[in-house]
């Protein structure tokens, strides 16, 4: 059994809210929680073609690495003390091979928050008024299809730095555009990476981090 005690009040709760999130798109989602030391990191594959992270400072040292169902992290009670007992660990993924590096990361942008969180939402209008001509007409695997390109065409558009407005969009549908602050855009390699103030989004240019 694997309990993370988080530094500050009300961590584990935050952490057992983003699981909730991830298995709101899919229930038999997977999270990866990786703990060194003082920090604990919660991985959870999204439907962006990206990683969702949501780190947490630790009261007590813990070195662990474990695949676990995000629905079932999402339901465990927060102890008295703010713990978080860890569910039972699943079989590893063949994506959690596939984490972004810890260091060596170069900073290429810091946007204000309000303009990140305005340019997904004139992308979501667009969509939503589009998306009835797009697949309007079509055959269900031809409307898919349609619809599909039309999101790659407004959620690949560059955000800043060539890093795609796609990040912005899973940031935000994981709450992680909450409340103040800037957006901070990072790369490593093949890597991207996008700090908000409530969690971070990473995802690898050319490759396709879910495939079994």
């Amino acid at each position: 059994m694997t309990v993370l005690v988080p530094a500050q009040p009300g961590a584990a709760a935050d952490l057992a809210t983003f699981a909730q999130r991830v298995a709101r798109y899919e229930p038999e989602a997977v999270a990866r929680i990786v703990a060194n030391g003082s920090v604990a990191g919660c991985f959870a594959e999204t439907p962006f073609d990206a990683l969702a992270l949501r780190a947490m400072a630790l009261a007590d040292p813990v070195e662990a690495d474990v695949v676990v169902e995000a629905s079932t992290l999402a339901a465990r009670a927060v102890g008295a003390e703010g713990e978080l007992e860890l569910p039972p660990a699943l079989p590893a993924l063949r994506w959690t091979s596939s984490l972004p590096p810890r260091s060596g990361w170069s900073e290429l942008a810091r946007l204000p928050l309000p303009e990140v969180v305005s340019r997904v939402e004139v992308g979501i209008e667009q969509f939503k008024r589009r998306a009835p001509e797009a697949a309007g007409g079509r055959d269900l695997r031809a409307g898919r299809a349609a619809l599909e390109g039309l999101a790659a065409e407004i959620w690949d558009k560059e955000l800043a730095e060539g890093v795609s407005l796609r990040l912005a969009h899973a940031a935000s549908s994981y709450g992680f555009l909450s409340g103040s602050g800037e957006v901070v855009l990072r790369s490593v390699a093949s890597w991207q990476r996008l700090d908000a103030p409530n969690g971070t989004i990473v995802a690898r240019s050319g490759l396709a981090l879910f495939a079994l």
